[in-house]
C-alpha cells in the first residue's frame, strides 16, 4: 500500500483499517466470552445444530487477542515507551474495578465479600485481568524489544522469528510435556512472538505487496476457519465414540499454528482494507479508542461471575433456533452499553480537566 493520503478529521496516514480491527476483535472477545463462559460449547447443553454453528463463530473469533497484539507489535515498534501511558491503563483498571463493584454492591446484586473488595482494589497485583498482566509487562518490555528489533538487520530478524514460531507455535502441536510455552499463548512468550510478528510486517513487508494480495489474506482466513472446524468437530466426536473424557479445545489455543496463520491473515486484509467514506472513518476513529473499556468492564471479576447466568441467562441459546441471534444480539448490546460508558468517562475526565485549567488561568 501506498501512504493513504486521505484525510480524516485532520488525521493524515492513519490507518484506518486496522482501527477498525481493533473494534471487530473486541466484538469478538465478547463472543468468546459469551459462548465459553455462557456454556454454549458444551455438547451436553446445546443440540447438534447449535453445537456446529458455535464452534464456527469460536472458531472465526478465536484469533481477537493474537491481532491486537499484532496491532501493537505493529505501532510500537516505532513509538517511545511512555509511562503516561502505562500508568493510564493502570488508572481506567482501577476506576472500571472499583467503580462497577461498588454500584453493583449499591444495588444489592452482590453481597459483601473482603475477597472481592481486595481482588477489586487491586485487580492487577491479583491477576483479575489476565490480558492486562501480561500487556503491561510487555509495554514494559517494549523499549528493549525495539533495540533488539532495530539491531538486527532483516535477514537476522527473520531467522530469530522463524525460531521463535517453531519453538512455541508449531511444536505446540506435539505432545504437552515436549513444549516449552504450555501456556495456549496467555504469557508473556506469546505476546513478544506477536510483538515481533507484527513489528516485522511494519519494517519489512512492503504496504504495496500487502494490499496486492488484499483478497488473498481473507481467502486464507476461511480457509483455517474450516481447517479449525472440521479439526475440532473430528476430535470431538472421536472421544465420544471411544468415550474419552477430552475434547478438541486444544485447537483453539492462541499459539496454535494455524490460528496464527489465521490472525496474521486477518491482520494484513485489514491492514490492506481501504475505506473511503469519511463518515464511516470518522465513526471507527472515535469508537476504536473506546473499546478497551469494553473488555475492562464485561470482564470485571464479580460483574463477570453473575453476568452469564443472572443477567444474560445464557442458557436459553443452548438449544433454540434463534441461540446464533440471540448470542450476536445480546454482544453487540453489550458492546454499544460499554462504548458509551466510556464516552461518558472520558467526557468527564476531559471536562473536569478543562474546569481545572481555567481556574488555574484565572488564578494566575
Amino acid at each position: 500500500m501506498s501512504e493513504n493520503k486521505e484525510d480524516y478529521s485532520g488525521i493524515n496516514n492513519r490507518n484506518i483499517g486496522l482501527d477498525f480491527l481493533r473494534i471487530i476483535c473486541m466484538v469478538m472477545i465478547l463472543i468468546l466470552h459469551y459462548l465459553s463462559k455462557g456454556g454454549l460449547l458444551d455438547a451436553q447443553n446445546s443440540n447438534h445444530t447449535n453445537y456446529i454453528t458455535y464452534n464456527i463463530l469460536e472458531t472465526l473469533a478465536i484469533i481477537a487477542v493474537n491481532c491486537y497484539i499484532l496491532i501493537s507489535g505493529y505501532f510500537l515498534v516505532k513509538s517511545e515507551f511512555k509511562i503516561k501511558k502505562f500508568l493510564n491503563l493502570w488508572g481506567e483498571v482501577f476506576f472500571y474495578s472499583v467503580t462497577i463493584y461498588v454500584v453493583l454492591y449499591l444495588f444489592g446484586l452482590i453481597e459483601f465479600k473482603f475477597t472481592d473488595v481486595i481482588k477489586s482494589i487491586v485487580p492487577v497485583v491479583t491477576k483479575q485481568y489476565w490480558f492486562v498482566n501480561v500487556y503491561l509487562v510487555m509495554y514494559l518490555l517494549m523499549p528493549f524489544l525495539n533495540k533488539l528489533i532495530y539491531a538486527l538487520g532483516k535477514e537476522e530478524f527473520k531467522k530469530l522469528l522463524i525460531l521463535l514460531i517453531i519453538i512455541f507455535s508449531v511444536m505446540t502441536v506435539l505432545p504437552a510435556e515436549w513444549c516449552l510455552d504450555k501456556t495456549g499463548g496467555y504469557g508473556i512468550i506469546w505476546f513478544v512472538c506477536l510483538y515481533f510478528i507484527g513489528a516485522y510486517i511494519r519494517l519489512f513487508i512492503a504496504n504495496d505487496y500487502i494490499e496486492k494480495y488484499h483478497n488473498k489474506w481473507i481467502f486464507i482466513y476461511f480457509i483455517c476457519v474450516i481447517f479449525i472446524v472440521v479439526a475440532k468437530l473430528s476430535i470431538d466426536w472421536i472421544c465420544k465414540k471411544l468415550v474419552i473424557n477430552a475434547k478438541g479445545e486444544k485447537v483453539w489455543a492462541y499459539n496454535n499454528p494455524v490460528i496464527l496463520i489465521e490472525s496474521i491473515m486477518l491482520f494484513l486484509y485489514f491492514n490492506s482494507l481501504r475505506i473511503k467514506s469519511k463518515w464511516i472513518s470518522k465513526m471507527i476513529l472515535k469508537i476504536a479508542p473506546l473499546t478497551f473499556a469494553v473488555y475492562l468492564i464485561h470482564e470485571q471479576t464479580v460483574l463477570s461471575k453473575i453476568l452469564y447466568s443472572n443477567i444474560l441467562h445464557t442458557e436459553i441459546c443452548y438449544n433454540n433456533s434463534f441461540g446464533v441471534w440471540i448470542v450476536m444480539g445480546s454482544v453487540l448490546l453489550i458492546f454499544c452499553i460499554c462504548v458509551i460508558i466510556e464516552y461518558i468517562r472520558k467526557s468527564s475526565l476531559t471536562f473536569i480537566k478543562n474546569k481545572i485549567k481555567n481556574i488555574k488561568i484565572l488564578n494566575q
